[in-house]
């Protein structure tokens, strides 16, 4: 029941009216409270007297706080019943129940119930978590990267590791993906080479795919060139280098693998704005007629967009995977090749397909700024882009030093580094290629050439060091691909220049042009001095601009890495050694040093080509270094 306490003027609850010690296991204390006024008879004559004599009724303890404060003190309130009556000041009332215990539920079982309801709900998000895994579309891609010159390619790479395939299968898929969207760079009648960090192992490899000389070519046929194109064939690797990978770092089935490549032909993709700028170009040139049935229907090029389908080149696809690399090399598909190369006044036989092999190497490597570079060797121009970061590793590059500064030093740089990639070779054909890559790794030597280096006065590259013909115009593939088994591939793969030799296959096989790439006497369009060690031989694999690039830390595995390929044919060389040189001298991200502007040395003319990315002002600073500038 609700009773009032007596002389409290506080009301209290109590359901009980007999009260009991047994009820108060423990005695309270309290702090006195300020003392109570004189309560008059409330009424209308008193209340304004009641009001007025406050103040009188307080004594100087009352009145001052500090006082009151100091005096206040603690006074035990007695548990039992009788002493509990005395106590007219207290508001404080002894009960015959628990003050803590209630008929409420919540007090009662909450501790039970709170429990039981975060179980409930850590299981629902657990079984939610697991289904959306299982069967839900993955929110995050953490399979790896895959980076292509096609988006249709890069998704491929993707669906590959998907799959559980290796990185190396990714690359496999997505190289010949790009074959089929991208004929005017690459394709299965080329070649290329492939470069393979096993992060784990701390272990590299460079697979070498280049094309080789038929055995029956020499110099003096090479003289009618331009009549006779089945000359411009060399025998292709594509096929041979990428089941060779296949054998060392697979785990996917060699058909499955051809066949996801096989299905992009199989079911159609739209032509890439880059495929249709490169048939526009060529549309005007002495083509086949098989080409211009393929690939300009009615004498006209595709628009970018157009939906397009390659049933020819799955089919072949589909034999390869069926029969594996024989098919391409000693099988129908060999003698389709050779007796279309043969009936365009080439040498090729079905015996120089059967003799290629697939090259493995060592790649070669240097430090750079804490890093090790990764690159391929000779016929391939890696070795050139070390000796250009070792001479532009001593010049201190930094975000603080001029840019005018920097990039005058890059364009002298690359003069050299051309200059010494001209004159590379087959390595197997002329040991003296070796003695030249010595040179060209050596800091000592690089110092030497920085020497040389004047910083405000361009030279022509001879002032360095001798050079000699630069093939241009060639065009490449490139992709670079890492998946959760920590490989890191990079690899570049072209048929020479767009297009290639321009010779179509019954099969649609469009077959490389890289007989171009070797050096002989009254060469036409070319009147640089001839390289000997680029010479004609049968078997032998021309010089090469196709440098895919990895950089890992130079000591431990732990650290960043990076993986560059470029597609520029020669300019590869120029665009990756600024590229590196934007990441790891001035620290910038790599988005940033890709998008930067660049340079570029023509050696034969004494000419700075220059992006137009960079800055008027460093622009007119490099045109008072040259003769002419584009």
């Amino acid at each position: 029941m609700y009773s009032p306490a007596a002389d409290t003027g506080v009301t209290v609850v109590e359901k009980d009216a007999a009260l009991s010690s047994a009820y108060s296991p423990v005695d309270y204390m309290s702090i006195t409270s300020f003392p109570r006024l004189p309560e008059d008879e409330v009424s209308a004559d008193n209340i304004l007297k009641s009001r007025k004599d406050n103040d009188n009724f307080l004594s100087e303890q009352d009145t001052d706080p500090d006082l009151f404060l100091k005096t206040a003190r603690l006074q035990q309130l007695p548990s039992s019943a009788s002493d509990l009556a005395s106590q007219d000041i207290s508001p404080l009332r002894e009960t015959s129940r628990d003050p803590l215990a209630q008929d409420c539920a919540c007090t009662r079982d909450g501790l039970t119930v709170i429990i039981t309801a975060c179980l409930t709900f850590a299981t629902g998000v657990t079984v939610a978590l697991i289904m959306q895994i299982y069967f839900g579309d993955p929110q995050v891609y953490n399979q790896g990267a895959v980076v292509t010159d096609v988006a249709r390619c890069t998704s491929l790479g993707f669906d590959v590791l998907g799959k559980q395939g290796s990185s190396v299968d990714a690359a496999i898929a997505a190289s010949l993906c790009l074959g089929i969207i991208h004929p005017h760079t690459s394709g299965i009648g080329g070649g290329g080479v492939m470069l393979v960090h096993d992060i784990r192992r701390n272990e590299s490899r460079v697979i070498d795919f280049r094309e080789t000389a038929p055995s029956g070519i020499h110099e003096n046929l090479m003289l009618h060139v331009n009549q006779r194109s089945g000359l411009l064939v060399a025998v292709p690797g594509m096929i041979s280098g990428l089941h060779q990978a296949h054998q060392l770092y697979g785990r996917m089935l060699w058909k499955d693998v051809i066949t996801m490549a096989a299905d992009v032909a199989r079911t159609g993709f739209n032509v890439t704005h880059e495929l249709a700028d490169a048939l526009s170009e060529v549309k005007e040139q002495n083509v086949s007629d098989a080409f211009r049935d393929l690939f300009l229907p009615n004498g006209q090029a595709p628009l970018a967009g157009l939906f397009t389908k390659r049933l020819d080149l799955a089919a072949v696809l589909d034999r390869i995977a069926a029969n594996g690399v024989s098919e391409f090399y000693s099988g129908n598909l060999t003698q389709e090749i050779t007796s279309v190369v043969q009936a365009k006044e080439g040498v090729l036989t079905e015996d120089d397909f059967k003799n290629y092999t697939t090259v493995i190497q060592k790649p070669l490597q240097s430090l750079y700024q804490g890093y090790r570079v990764l690159v391929p060797p000779p016929p391939h121009a890696g070795a050139a882009l070390l000796s250009a970061l070792n001479i532009l590793e001593g010049f201190n590059i930094t975000n603080q030093v001029s840019r005018s500064s920097v990039y005058h030093w890059i364009a002298e740089s690359l003069k050299i580094a051309l200059s010494q990639a001209s004159g590379l070779g087959d390595s197997v054909f002329n040991s003296s290629v070796s003695e030249l890559v010595t040179q060209m790794l050596s800091k000592d030597k690089a110092a030497v050439f920085r020497q040389m280096i004047s910083d405000s006065q361009a030279y022509a590259a001879e002032h360095y060091t001798p050079s000699y013909e630069l093939q241009e115009g060639a065009v490449a593939s490139q992709l670079m691909i890492m998946g959760t088994d920590d490989l890191i591939v990079s690899v570049m793969s072209s048929l020479n220049r767009p297009f290639g030799s321009r010779i179509v296959t019954p099969s649609g096989i469009l077959l490389n042009s890289q007989m171009l790439d070797f050096s002989w006497p009254n060469k036409p369009h070319s009147s640089a001095a001839v390289n000997l060690h680029n010479s004609i031989e049968p078997g032998k694999r021309p010089a090469s601009f196709l440098t895919p690039i990895v950089v890992r830390p130079s000591m431990g595995q732990c650290g960043s890495y990076v993986a560059l390929g470029s597609s520029n044919g020669e300019r590869a060389l120029s665009g990756i050694t600024q590229v590196l040189i934007n990441v790891l001298s001035s620290r910038n991200n790599m988005s940033d040093s890709v998008s930067y502007g660049r340079l570029h040395p023509l050696i034969q003319n004494n000419t700075l080509l220059v992006d137009c990315k960079l800055s008027i002002v460093y622009r007119s600073l490099l045109w008072i270094s040259f003769q002419s500038f584009l």
